[in-house]
């Protein structure tokens, strides 16, 4: 198996990315002010993997590798692969042993049935030709194992209060985000097996952390549904949070939201056997 490992910058050819739709080398710098890898969904992801000690797996979107990470301690090795150089430096950069890959998931660089299991955290969203990213997944797995899709469902993403703030957010975000139902008949289309979808409560990002946090450009942006948004857009909401912020008004807002996530969790992990 080749590995094409990023050593820098000059060592990379140009490639196709017409399955990236929000600039992610931009992303990479602040990404991790919203992001971290949450002990549910990493607990959750190697059980429905299932995934051991002697296991080598795929993370297919990696990001800055906050999951590629986590899963290492449970398995043999991860490999990690995105098609954003920013976000393989800042992998590189927290996680020097990793092994990374700077590659498209819709055409692996990897020979078929190499990996025990593969997974992709909050990525099916962004990849526009989903049939060879599920198709080459298929591929690239040994025969009876699992591939693992976070996403959050229709239903979850309503409970979310940031779309009181940003309601031009939500239509955004179901346009672009295929239910989880959806997710789960595209991978029987792809010829997986043992199809489930299992509830993760755990947030997608620090959602309940501190309502300031998105009056800040930076963390904002380190949140794909807002570099789709217009400024003015985000300056209304803004201009909005402010003001329930200042009121104390935000509170009950978030008390009610919070009411509504707890029952239906914050993603859901969509699998299928090969």
């Amino acid at each position: 198996m080749t590995f094409l490992y990023l050593i820098s910058d000059n060592d990379v050819t140009a490639m196709d990315k017409e399955n990236v739709s929000v600039d992610y080398d931009k992303v990479s710098r602040i990404y991790d002010t919203s992001r971290v890898a949450h002990t549910e969904v990493t607990k959750k992801l190697a059980r429905l993997l299932h995934v051991g000690r002697d296991s080598l797996i795929l993370d297919m979107g990696c990001g800055t590798g906050n999951y590629t990470a986590a899963l290492q301690q449970v398995v043999k090795s991860v490999i990690g692969i995105d098609l954003s150089m920013g976000m393989i430096g800042q992998t590189r950069a927290k996680f020097p042993s990793l092994p990374l890959v700077y590659g498209d998931i819709t055409s692996l660089p990897f020979s078929s049935a190499t990996f025990d299991g593969a997974y992709a955290v909050q990525v099916l969203h962004h990849v526009k030709k989903k049939d060879m990213f599920l198709n080459e997944a298929h591929r690239v797995l040994k025969k009876g194992a699992y591939l693992a899709l976070d996403s959050c469902s229709h239903r979850q993403m309503l409970t979310f209060w940031l779309y009181h703030y940003f309601p031009q957010g939500i239509e955004v975000d179901l346009a672009r985000i295929p239910d989880v139902e959806d997710i789960a008949s595209l991978l029987e289309g792809a010829e997986f097996s043992n199809v489930g979808i299992e509830i993760s409560y755990s947030d997608v990002a620090f959602e309940h952390e501190k309502t300031e946090r998105f009056l800040n450009r930076d963390y904002r942006n380190g949140q794909s549904t807002f570099c789709l948004l217009s400024e003015a857009d985000i300056e209304s909401g803004c201009e909005k949070l402010r003001e329930d912020i200042a009121s104390g008004a935000v509170d009950g807002i978030l008390k009610q939201f919070e009411a509504k996530e707890a029952r239906v969790g914050g993603s859901c992990i969509i699998y299928g056997r090969k």
